[in-house]
């Protein structure tokens, strides 16, 4: 797990006397012989509330300096009102769960699933009840500097977080969908504790023994779930700045493994390096495709009539298969696999 080193925790800011029943702050001020600028900078750090006698003052005041001051007020609290909502409504689906009996609900996203080069990298978070984390959103919607703050915010906050991940190696092999359910997998097995129930983004996780619920856009409708895709994403890029050192030039840095014209650029100068995903095609066709060694196998694998010439020539794969790339490798355990069904049930050659 990426390690946590939490200094602030940041919760909503409560708008003070919005609420229903809320006491509300009554104060009364000479604002007649104060200047708008003075006004201004008195109500910046503790604005009044509609109903406080200061509210009304400025409600009196004919200068329109000072109307404008209010229409500000106004507007900055439409948007803490708006803000808290938001946050409010992003613990429907944890409550609903809640009220079922349900105790620990945890959110599960990923991180990677489109780059060419680096692993997939899946959270999953468990937060508390009563936790409001100021600004929490899809990570997409964030900038690098926010996802770093909440990142610390979350660990810091959350009653459990794991991470489980994918290399580079294991998607050539099992593809990319395969590899991101299985880093979700390890990712809910990396949290220490059992959750009652699973919140995921987008589509369901094959093979979770835990019941789980797929919510569309669920990064940024469900708050364990937008939680889990800060953490995935700030622990993925992290990995790509060090890989940027280990293999200089192809500014894993700057696009995180994306397909930028950059990234693109540096394929065709450089080829692949160790951490590119050799099944997309754009690395396929920069790295001269697929091995001589790999078609004269799968050649073989096509024109053999006999069980006994299949395993043959599996042996003989089976020999050399540090020398193929993992995705070579796994084509051709499936295409084997397709042949041998083929020739003991007497069919056509496979095309």
């Amino acid at each position: 797990m990426a390690e946590h080193d939490v200094k602030d925790a940041r919760a909503l800011p409560q708008a003070s006397g919005c609420e229903e029943g809320a006491p509300r702050a009554r104060r009364s001020v000479a604002i007649a012989g104060m200047t708008v600028r003075e006004i201004e900078r008195m109500v910046a750090g503790a604005p009044p509330e509609p109903g406080d006698i200061l509210w009304e003052e400025l409600r009196a005041d004919p200068r329109k300096g000072v109307s404008q001051v209010l229409e500000r007020l106004a507007r900055r609290r439409a948007r803490v009102l708006r803000e808290r909502d938001r946050l409010a409504g992003l613990r429907h689906h944890e409550a609903e769960l809640w009220a079922s009996g349900c105790e620990l609900v945890a959110g599960v996203d990923e991180a990677g699933r489109g780059p060419l080069a680096g692993p997939v990298v899946a959270a999953a978070v468990v937060l508390p009840r009563d936790c409001v984390i100021a600004g929490l959103n899809d990570s997409k919607k964030l900038s690098p500097k926010k996802r770093e703050e909440l990142y610390r915010v979350i660990l810091d906050t959350a009653v459990a977080v794991g991470i489980g991940s994918s290399s580079e190696k294991l998607i050539d092999e099992v593809n990319i969908l395969n590899a991101t359910h299985r880093a979700m997998r390890d990712a809910v097995a990396d949290l220490g504790r059992v959750p009652d129930h699973v919140l995921v983004d987008g589509t369901s996780i094959p093979e979770l023994s835990i019941p789980q619920t797929a919510i569309n856009r669920g990064d940024e409708r469900s708050a364990p779930i937008a939680a889990a895709s800060i953490i995935a994403k700030v622990t993925r890029d992290r990995l790509l700045v060090k890989y940027d050192e280990q293999y200089p030039g192809y500014g894993f840095a700057r696009h995180k493994g994306y397909g930028t014209s950059e990234h693109l650029a540096a394929l065709r100068r450089l080829g692949p390096c160790e951490i590119h995903r050799r099944s997309f095609r754009v690395v396929l066709d920069a790295g001269g495709g697929l091995s001589e060694q790999y078609a004269k196998f799968r050649s073989d694998l096509l024109s053999a009539e006999a069980a006994e010439e299949l395993e043959r020539i599996a042996g003989e794969i089976a020999r050399v298969k540090d020398s193929l790339v993992p995705y070579e490798l796994a084509r051709l355990r499936s295409l084997y696999k397709r042949c041998y069904v083929r020739v003991r049930a007497g069919l056509a050659k496979v095309g």
